[in-house]
């Protein structure tokens, strides 16, 4: 009979948690983590500083180099998961190995969407997602050469401004009509937009790009469909991620290529041995009250210590998740949290000052506070974080604001908008 263990696959923020709570209950049974990176853990935020130049590999690892030795984990590294058999209780690797559980995680993250573009495979174009992809970019960037980044995102942006830093000339091309479109409404875009053109990073927005265009194979360009063209070195793609379950297609637990994995409270999937958290989970959002995709380090580091507490046979429920995101870029900071483009029957409070190049926006949903946004002057985002989570009603929500601007949305469809100063 094969030993009782306990398999992780994933070395990132969610698999890290779990095995360090899952040691904290079970010095005994052995913890064995699969990777198909080389690497110890690293932090996955912190790429598009190295590629910028600003840290180092080093500075990347997450855990000393003696964290595995000294928990007692077997990680396996650059092995990739193909295939779990939940009968048998065995994880299958490309190396043809066969690892038996008694109780998994599932944390091995999401991966790039590379849309359907002739050229996209081109050498030069990359997604930035890893320290692999990391090094590749900075391996071929360099002074006065042209960059292309196709996406208007938070990865995006973040990839964009680390090759101005390398004094390349950055060109980002978003499909909507401004940046961040999932995260920030159009006032906080602009900000955003205004500080990147001060920059020297142009934005081209509503675009569509129809090739990338190479000569023996190496990119020199992205041609949109009205026919301008962006010569390009190298070329960045970040349109958004999904989730890796791909080695569970055709269970029950995933009916879809990239389709996440629904958990309870306790993480755990519908095969009570399998639990998920990170990237690849549909988890509690204190918000929505509901379940959702909030896929960032903190939820993902959350989630896993739960999940490893309960491996370990100690009951302990996630409390819940609000989505969240965060940047400077170019001295300017943003950070944008829950609700952000609020529907019908929420309210709304406001504060510009263009001279300071500041911005706030608090959401309300009968007088607790549901979501923010903070341009400029982001001293406050504990204060806001904390008052969602709590969910307290309170008594004098323009207290909040210094001079606040207050709006009703009447008809979220129409995005009808009532000023009710």
């Amino acid at each position: 009979m094969p030993p009782m263990a306990y398999v992780i696959i994933g070395n990132s923020a969610a698999g890290i948690a779990a095995a360090e709570r899952i040691r904290r209950y079970d010095r005994e049974k052995p913890v064995i983590i699969i990777t198909d990176e080389q690497y110890s853990a690293y932090s996955r935020c912190l790429t598009s500083y190295y590629l910028a130049g600003q840290l180092t590999e080093r500075d990347m690892y997450l855990r000393p180099a003696d964290f595995y030795d000294r928990l007692g984990i077997d990680l396996k590294r650059r092995q990739k998961v193909v295939a779990v058999d939940q009968e048998k209780k065995v994880v299958v690797t490309d190396k043809g190995q066969s690892i038996s559980y008694t109780k998994l995680l599932v944390a091995a993250g999401a991966s790039p969407k590379v849309p359907v573009i002739p050229g996209i495979n081109s050498r030069g174009v990359y997604q930035l997602r890893t320290l692999d992809d990391a090094k590749k970019i900075a391996m071929d960037a360099g002074e006065g050469k042209n960059a292309v980044i196709l996406g208007g995102g938070l990865v995006s942006l973040k990839a964009a401004a680390a090759l101005w830093q390398r004094k390349m000339q950055v060109t980002v091309l978003v499909s909507s009509n401004q940046v961040m479109s999932q995260t920030l409404d159009q006032t906080a875009a602009g900000f955003v937009e205004s500080k990147l053109k001060e920059m020297g990073i142009t934005v081209k927005k509503q675009t569509r790009a129809m090739l990338v265009e190479n000569r023996n194979n190496r990119v020199t360009g992205v041609r949109l469909a009205g026919g301008e063209f962006f010569p390009a070195d190298i070329v960045v793609v970040g349109k958004g991620v999904r989730p890796n379950t791909g080695f569970f297609l055709g269970t029950d637990l995933v009916n879809e290529a990239g389709a996440p994995l629904r958990v309870n409270r306790y993480q755990q999937t519908a095969d009570q041995d399998i639990y998920a958290a990170g990237d690849v989970a549909l988890t509690y959002d204190l918000v929505q009250e509901d379940y959702t995709y909030n896929a960032i380090w903190p939820n993902a580091v959350e989630q896993g210590a739960v999940a490893g507490e309960n491996m370990a046979g100690i009951s302990c429920e996630y409390a819940g998740s609000i989505s969240m995101n965060s940047a400077v870029f170019g001295g300017l900071s943003v950070i944008a949290a829950g609700i952000t483009r609020p529907g019908s029957g929420l309210q709304v409070l406001e504060e510009e000052n263009p001279r300071a190049g500041t911005y706030k926006k608090l959401v309300f949903a009968e007088n607790r506070l549901v979501g923010y946004i903070l341009v400029g002057d982001t001293a406050r985002a504990g204060l806001y974080t904390g008052l969602i989570k709590s969910r307290k009603k309170l008594t004098n929500p323009d207290s909040l604001l210094e001079k606040p601007r207050r709006f009703l949305h009447i008809n979220s469809h129409l995005g009808t908008v009532l000023n009710v100063n």
